[in-house]
């Protein structure tokens, strides 16, 4: 499941903002859609680095089976 936090921050902002009265209105959403693209910046970043990390230990992992056939084999 994908969690977009910049809209449910714009969501939030708007929320606040009718709560908080005429100034707030048009700041708050502003606000909550820049910290929910920045939370989701952090989040992919966090997540493409994981798939890195996964991916690396696979190659290795894969490599050290070929290895170990080909020295098997001679």
């Amino acid at each position: 499941m994908i969690v977009v936090l910049c809209c449910l921050g714009l969501v939030a902002g708007f929320a606040a903002g009718a709560t908080l009265g005429p100034p707030w209105a048009f700041i708050a959403p502003i606000a909550g859609f820049g910290l929910g693209s920045i939370g989701d910046i952090m989040l992919s970043r966090s997540s493409l680095h994981g798939i890195h990390k996964s991916v690396e230990k696979w190659v290795r992992t894969r490599q050290g089976k070929l290895r170990h056939e080909e020295s098997t084999e001679v």
